[in-house]
């Protein structure tokens, strides 16, 4: 066992990473005006866990993702669950694949998490739509989960440069 999957290492950043989810909550609840300039801000909590979940899928176990955003949606006032299943569908996919990412460029898992970004986003937008709700423009849809992806390797960097939260390689990856 490696000092990256000592249940030590595994525990503290599963602390490190809550505690993030839950300051990015708390941001999103202040009213600090930042939605007033125009453009629609970054999703930073899929945005986080798919980055700590590609690099160290231990750290976050899916019990902490039901929570987090389980949490988040009662807290935003999203429909409760909904994007709480297309995070779990959508992080689970990942985490299937991670494997063949650990070999390829970074390119590659931007491209696929952009994927998986739109395809919750169009999920969704479509089970909103079979369901009557009233949905914001698809402009402002598209440009949220534009800027989601667009954020994703600023994330990666916080990560890898600040928590030291490095990828593992296949060979540790197979024991998780």
């Amino acid at each position: 066992m490696s000092a990256a999957t000592s249940a030590r290492h595994i525990w503290a950043y599963r602390v490190i990473f809550l505690a993030l989810c839950g300051a990015i909550v708390i941001g999103r609840l202040l009213p600090l005006g930042l939605a007033d300039t125009g453009l629609p801000g970054p999703d930073l909590l899929v945005a986080l866990t798919f980055a700590w979940l590609i690099r160290q899928p231990a750290v976050v176990p899916i019990l902490s993702i039901l929570m987090v955003f389980l949490l988040a949606d009662f807290l935003l006032q999203r429909p409760p669950g909904l994007w709480t299943l297309m995070v779990i569908l959508g992080s689970e996919s990942l985490r299937r694949r991670r494997l063949q990412m650990t070999e390829f460029p970074f390119l590659v898992e931007w491209s696929a998490i952009g994927g998986t970004v739109f395809a919750m986003v169009v999920v969704e937008r479509l089970i909103l739509w079979v369901l009557m709700v009233d949905l914001d423009p698809l402009g402002l849809t598209l440009a949220h989960a534009i800027v989601t992806v667009a954020i994703y390797p600023l994330v990666v960097a916080i990560s890898k440069y600040l928590f030291g939260l490095r990828k593992l390689g296949p060979a540790e990856l197979e024991p998780l």
